[in-house]
């Protein structure tokens, strides 16, 4: 299984960076893009960060989910980015499966593609599906996972573990993160 995280320039960097660290200590194969014209991504707070490619390098047939962390200017550059969006809806069109936290759903909310499907999100990015809106920290709902905000970023990550590798693989992981196994 092969994931894809779209970063912007400020990103939160924890929804990113923790998401990506648990999913790989599951096996699972993560592959960054920056959607700059650089491989290099500057997040919320500063940190320049090197993704693994560029959006112009993706090949959507070779992912199997996409992952989008929030971060207010974050969110807002994949908004105003036309190969991010035509890119988030080549995964959409292609049946894939689509994750979000914090703000980025509303990204989704924007593109259409949540409606009438539950989901959670930082409080006030719902508008526009205000119907739908859990309020919960991680939602799960068909080929979609969100979470309310970077607080649940772990839950997050272990969501998609459980949907792509199963309820025990999701379980042995927690348990390795809490010292517990």
């Amino acid at each position: 299984m092969r994931g894809l995280i779209v970063l912007a320039n400020g990103y939160e960097d924890n929804e990113a960076l923790t998401t990506r660290d648990v999913l790989i200590r599951s096996g699972l194969d993560i592959i960054t893009t920056s959607i700059n014209d650089t491989k290099v991504v500057v997040s919320s707070h500063g940190l320049a960060t090197l993704s693994d490619i560029t959006i112009n390098e993706v090949d959507n047939l070779d992912y199997d989910f996409i992952i989008l962390p929030g971060g207010l200017k974050g969110v807002n550059n994949i908004k105003n980015s036309d190969d991010a969006r035509n890119l988030i809806m080549k995964f959409y069109h292609g049946n894939k499966d689509i994750y979000a936290i914090c703000a980025a759903p509303s990204i989704l909310i924007e593109l259409n593609i949540l409606k009438d499907i539950p989901f959670t999100c930082f409080p006030s990015f719902e508008k526009g599906q205000e119907t739908y809106y859990t309020g919960e920290g991680v939602t799960s709902s068909g080929r979609f996972i969100t979470a309310k905000s970077m607080y649940y970023s772990i839950d997050f990550a272990l969501k998609i573990i459980e949907r792509k590798l199963g309820a025990k693989v999701a379980e042995k992981i927690l348990k390795s993160l809490k010292g517990e196994e």
